[in-house]
């Protein structure tokens, strides 16, 4: 059995509704919006935020900024950008935007169960927060939402500050991803963030690679960038025995999945070994 039909077995021995639709998303068998609709409703609460995980799989659950800007890669994955889950979704994000036009976890969050890769720094993850939030919502094409420009100009006062960009993996990628979508980014800034996010790629893990490149796909870079190339260079190269890719601080199962998608889109694996 090649590493191809042991991802697609270990994801089907292991995963949750969720993980099943996605892997069917992802070796592209018919599924409707309707049902994608109905399983990532447990995921969402009715303010319009979301957690990481349905109520099957964990208890006690409070929805979060860091929740909901992981799941909108499934409305994305799912083509659900104009539903009216998103239009919760949206409603969310416009309620906690501090005045400064900037984001941070909430408080209810905060007070509930901090996530642990919260930095020491709150600044650092602030950034992060403010330009995930434009970034997720430029994947899913919509570009004119109120939220976006005061975002962007709360970024343009920080973005040149390259030890807060390079802070954190994910303040880089963030970042990287919204230069293509901004003129007021300039161009030196986006080679800089290209370059560095080059050098980091032989050191990332399966997960910090899999966000990587499905943000960077989520942008709009092309399967012909070196980016994206040598990411899914890597990538390959990270796959278990069991033909999982582990992921030590998340859910490998969902790791899997998006590296199989992730593959399988720009023809690095064939299906049929």
């Amino acid at each position: 059995m090649g590493g191809w039909d042991k991802a697609i077995v270990f994801v089907r021995r292991r995963g949750n509704r969720l993980d099943q639709l996605r892997l069917r998303r992802a070796l592209a068998e018919p599924y409707t919006l309707v049902e994608a609709e109905d399983v990532l409703a447990s995921y969402q609460f009715p303010d319009g935020s979301w957690d990481y995980n349905a109520p099957e799989e964990k208890s006690e659950r409070i929805g979060s900024l860091g929740g909901t800007i992981h799941c909108l890669r499934w409305l994305r994955e799912f083509g659900l950008g104009d539903n009216p889950q998103m239009v919760r979704t949206l409603d969310f994000l416009a309620s906690i935007q501090a005045p400064d036009g900037s984001f941070y976890e909430t408080d209810a969050k905060l007070a509930h169960s901090p996530q642990e890769w919260l930095q020491e720094e709150a600044f650092i993850d602030r950034f992060y927060f403010t330009a995930a939030v434009p970034m997720r919502l430029f994947s899913l094409d919509h570009n004119e939402h109120t939220i976006i420009k005061p975002a962007l100009r709360w970024l343009k006062l920080h973005w040149t500050d390259w030890k807060l960009v390079t802070g954190t993996w994910y303040n880089l990628w963030a970042l990287l991803c919204l230069l293509p979508a901004t003129i007021e980014l300039s161009t030196s800034q986006y080679q800089r963030c290209y370059a560095e996010a080059l050098d980091w790629l032989p050191h990332l893990g399966a997960q910090p690679l899999t966000w990587l490149l499905d943000a960077l796909q989520g942008a709009g870079f092309s399967a012909e960038e070196p980016l994206v190339t040598k990411g899914l260079a890597r990538l390959l190269t990270l796959q278990r025995e069991d033909g999982a890719w582990p992921d030590p601080h998340y859910s490998t199962v969902e790791t899997t999945i998006t590296a199989l998608r992730l593959l399988r889109h720009c023809g690095r694996l064939d299906p049929r070994r």
